[in-house]
């Protein structure tokens, strides 16, 4: 079952499905990225368990274990405490179904960005995001979009909300408890999805936006691998048109002057027209 379907649970639309108007939004990469983006016309979205930041998901999964954790203490009933707990740590193991993401920013000149993910000579990709194209070739994904959310009292007050269906969800497994699979499915796509768009608030300078996809058939095998720091790191393909890409900017350290003739030629070879590409220079004023 598909949370994103249940008119009467908006666990997730509630908290993360905060659209704002982003006319255009901004990929980061070097320049071996930025060659196989435009010549496949298509973007790889990386599992979430090989993101940058290793503790990213372990975050939201330690605020709810501890909002669980403080709700089982005002249970009297020892045993059904025991046992919420041991069926919550299989619920909330986030392997079963393995989620996917790509990050794209709403700042188009980030120095930190430059830094992280272009080594500052790099380039910047402008999408048209609300025309990209939805995933093809899997009908067992789940596609969120959504801006990253560093606001911790929002935080804390989805994941309460979630805590508190979890303990009320397991204190009532019975035999005619016919909705307990679908409300375990609700649960483990609503901590995915929460777990995927917040973040700490030390990292809200990347003023980060993303497309989250979630695997939801068992054994699923629908991915490849990339080499990265010696590390093969699972990915899906996400296709794009040509009309998507609106502009490209050229990293603070790539001051060549050949740079921009050169992305041209390569843009010309690849079948774009870049008389509808905007080709501009980072305005951060490094020296060398």
């Amino acid at each position: 079952m598909n949370i994103l379907e249940e008119k009467d649970w908006n666990m997730i639309t509630k908290y993360i499905n905060i659209l704002e108007d982003f006319p255009l939004l901004y990929h980061y990469t070097n320049v071996n990225g930025l060659e196989g983006i435009m010549k496949h016309k298509e973007l790889w979205v990386s599992n979430a368990d090989f993101l940058n930041d290793k503790t990213e998901r372990k975050y939201t999964v330690k605020i709810l274990s501890d909002l669980i954790e403080e709700k089982l203490e005002e249970l009297e009933n020892n045993e059904l405490k025991d046992i919420i707990n041991e069926s919550l740590k299989k619920v909330l193991d986030m392997q079963e179904f393995p989620t996917y993401v790509l990050s794209l920013s709403k700042n188009k000149d980030s120095n930190l960005l430059w830094s992280n993910y272009s080594q500052d000579d790099g380039y910047n990709i402008s999408f048209d995001f609300e025309k990209l194209e939805e995933i093809e070739g899997s009908p067992h994904l789940i596609v969120f979009k959504s801006k990253v959310i560093y606001d911790e009292e929002i935080h804390y007050e989805a994941l309460n909300e979630l805590a508190d269906f979890c303990v009320s969800t397991f204190s009532k497994i019975k035999p005619e408890y016919e909705d307990f699979i679908t409300d375990i499915e609700m649960i483990q796509t609503a901590l995915q999805l929460l777990a995927s768009f917040f973040k700490d608030s030390c990292f809200q300078q990347e003023e980060e936006y993303r497309i989250v996809l979630i695997q939801k058939a068992e054994n699923e095998d629908n991915y490849e691998c990339r080499v990265s720091n010696g590390t093969f790191i699972p990915y899906i393909k996400m296709g794009f048109n040509i009309s998507n890409v609106k502009g490209i900017t050229i990293g603070p350290k790539n001051k060549m002057d050949i740079s921009e003739e050169g992305l041209k030629s390569f843009l010309k070879l690849n079948g774009f027209n870049v008389e509808n590409i905007e080709i501009n220079r980072s305005k951060i004023p490094y020296r060398y």
